[in-house]
């Protein structure tokens, strides 16, 4: 798109002021609107635009400052081609150019409250998923609170069962000790009891008279029956007592695990840590 094509031609047959003329082609304003064509066509607006405010600084005509909001508005730059175009309708006397500068205004200033408005949705949306990536960071902290509450009721739960497999251990070890003890009382009892059955029957061998012999012979029975119910409630004991105590070695604290007991007294959970 070219700018005004009047312009030109009209400020090439107006005089230059003879400062102008002495301070060279660079303070010449034909040169500059020469320069400013060029540079529109080659679509650098904005450099357009520095020339031909140069140039009305030389030269000022309102139809510099209507090429001049053309040159921002193909730049891009709505306010400062709004700000122009309104100063051209208020100093321009060219009644088309007004009217193309007022359309000119509505087009941009729709443009911009279009702008606003995508740009306020592009807000709405950011903000949007900003609240979102909060709320789910917020859900991301709340579970990971609850998953450290959790396991921290969840150590708890192993530390006491960690302590009631451990008492259970302990309470295993006492009945096998106990059993043991037994055991030994059992064995010390019927050696005790089966000494005096030997020496009953010795008695009953030697015993002279019936009356001897039968008080002899029931001594021997009874000690003998008492012999064997002392070595047999030791060896039940013994047995149990090897049965019931604890084979493995005590876990480290932190691991839990299944063990069994012997047939009729059960299971035991031993927790490691």
């Amino acid at each position: 798109m070219r700018m005004a094509p009047v312009l030109l031609a009209a400020l090439l047959l107006a005089p230059v002021p003879v400062h102008a003329q002495r301070a060279g082609s660079s303070r010449n304003p034909k040169e500059l609107i020469k320069q400013a064509e060029k540079l529109f066509e080659q679509k650098k607006y904005l450099e357009a635009a520095e020339a031909l405010a140069k140039a009305h600084e030389l030269a000022p005509d309102s139809r510099l400052i209507y090429n001049m909001a053309r040159a921002y508005d193909q730049a891009g730059q709505a306010s400062e081609a709004i700000s122009y175009y309104e100063q051209y309708m208020t100093e321009g006397d060219d009644a088309q150019l007004r009217k193309r500068a007022r359309s000119s205004v509505d087009r941009l200033r729709l443009q911009q409250e279009r702008e606003a408005a995508a740009a306020a949705e592009v807000e709405a949306e950011r903000k949007r998923l900003q609240e979102e990536a909060d709320a789910a960071q917020r859900r991301a902290r709340q579970e990971r609170e609850a998953a450290r509450q959790a396991e921290e009721a969840n150590q708890q739960r192993l530390a006491a069962a960690y302590q009631d497999s451990l008492s259970a251990r302990r309470r295993m070890q006492v009945t096998s000790f106990a059993l043991g003890g037994v055991a030994l009382a059992g064995v010390g009892v019927g050696t005790i009891f089966g000494l005096k059955a030997r020496e009953a029957r010795s008695a009953f061998d030697n015993a002279a008279t019936l009356n001897d012999k039968v008080a002899a012979r029931d001594e021997t029975r009874s000690n003998a029956l008492l012999a064997d119910i002392g070595f047999g409630v030791g060896i039940v004991s013994a047995v149990a007592a090897v049965l019931l105590y604890p084979k493995d070695v005590p876990p480290p604290a932190g691991q839990a695990r299944l063990i069994s007991a012997p047939a009729g007294s059960g299971a035991g959970v031993e927790v490691r840590f």
